[in-house]
């Protein structure tokens, strides 16, 4: 009588940073700064690629009678020998585990040649008026580009955006993130979105899906948009996924991160990303089960607060700029502005600015750990 083959699910356990490059593969354990190696291995590779891709939410599953496992298990047993990773039979009834991986939250690996840049990532916040009321819309700004209401509907002049691309024209690797309340409730949107459309500026418009209503894709291409979208979703609300929106998911919870791989699977959604919040309640889950929030990791970034560590994770920390309507420049909400678009000449504000984001990345960088570490050229930070 044969055997009825067994399920198993593989994940890595979440203070361990993968890196995979060809056929080779590097596994950094952010816990006591241990790594392990593949170097030439392309099914351990091929493995790495599958459980990091977003569509994954960092498990996969083998049948024991699979060539896949038969293949790889040799790799799974050496990484869970050493703590890096966790293989489970499943059993009836059994939670899928809860694992947000670096690359769900869009943390990438740098070269020494391709480091980030000050002020090379810009968001315009352009106005303050939305008909939502999100309980936890001021939360969220703060720790991710997201849209956010305010009061004083204040917008931000059309001319501060023109001045700024004529500055930056040409830079290459330059972003800017459109952000606001409800954006297209700006009263020269559309003004905006043509000079915007005009430069070869990269820019992204970030609208919450309640707000994401039928036409805006006539005003702004899809492929340009992010689409918000934090849980449980308003059924009421009538928005309608398209092929070339990214999605920008908010998991504060289990339940949420859960809601959100069930979305991604009955929409067969391909271009999201995920946000972290830190809304006060689900504040274990989130150090249990999200890259570097974890608490004594002997990585440098531990030096930092739980907080800054969430910004981190959601690349909102380093060499960020925004810009609100009233032409404040801040590098960070945890500090003053450091400029005023509309009462500083524009080479006062870029000095500034990038004295900022160069002192706040060689203070968090300036430390033995960060010095001498193995891996600071490819490190996600």
């Amino acid at each position: 009588m044969s055997t009825l083959p067994t399920t198993f699910r593989f994940h890595l356990n979440p203070y361990v940073y993968p890196v995979v490059k060809n056929d080779n593969v590097l596994l950094l354990n952010t816990k006591n700064m241990n790594a392990i190696i593949f170097n030439q291995k392309e099914q351990c590779a091929r493995l790495m690629e599958r459980l990091l891709e977003p569509a994954s939410f960092g498990v996969l599953e083998f049948s024991s009678d699979s060539y896949k496992y038969s293949y790889c298990k040799d790799y799974i047993d050496k990484i869970c020998d050493l703590n890096m990773g966790v293989l489970t039979r499943v059993r009836r009834g059994m939670k899928r585990p809860a694992v947000l991986t670096p690359y769900l939250v869009r943390m990438h690996s740098t070269t020494k040649d391709d480091l980030r840049k000050p002020g090379s990532n810009i968001t315009l916040v352009i106005n303050e008026d939305c008909p939502q009321d999100c309980s936890l819309c001021s939360k969220y700004f703060t720790q991710f580009k997201c849209c956010t209401r305010t009061e004083g509907g204040a917008v931000m002049d059309p001319q501060l955006i023109m001045d700024l691309l004529q500055d930056v024209s040409g830079t290459q690797s330059f972003v800017i993130n459109i952000c606001g309340g409800d954006i297209t409730l700006h009263p020269r949107f559309p003004e905006i979105v043509t000079t915007l459309s005009e430069s070869s500026i990269r820019c992204r418009y970030h609208l919450h899906y309640k707000n994401c209503i039928n036409g805006i894709e006539k005003m702004v291409k899809p492929r340009d948009t992010v689409v918000i979208i934090d849980f449980p979703i308003d059924k009421q609300v009538s928005f309608s996924p398209l092929e070339d929106y990214t999605y920008n998911f908010i998991i504060t919870s289990p339940e949420d991160l859960e809601s959100c791989r069930k979305y991604v699977q009955d929409n067969e959604i391909i271009n999201f990303y995920i946000s972290i919040a830190n809304t006060g309640p689900h504040t274990d889950f989130l150090k249990e089960h999200v890259f570097l929030l974890q608490d004594d990791l002997a990585c440098g970034c531990g030096l930092l607060s739980f907080n800054e560590r969430v910004r981190i994770v959601n690349n909102h920390y380093f060499y960020r700029t925004f810009i609100l309507p009233n032409g404040d420049v801040y590098g960070s909400f945890d500090a003053p502005a450091v400029a005023n678009m509309y009462r500083n000449p524009i080479s006062y504000v870029k000095d500034t600015i990038n004295l900022f984001h160069t002192e706040l990345w060689n203070k968090t960088w300036d430390s033995s750990v960060c010095s001498n570490c193995l891996f600071k050229y490819i490190c996600p930070l």
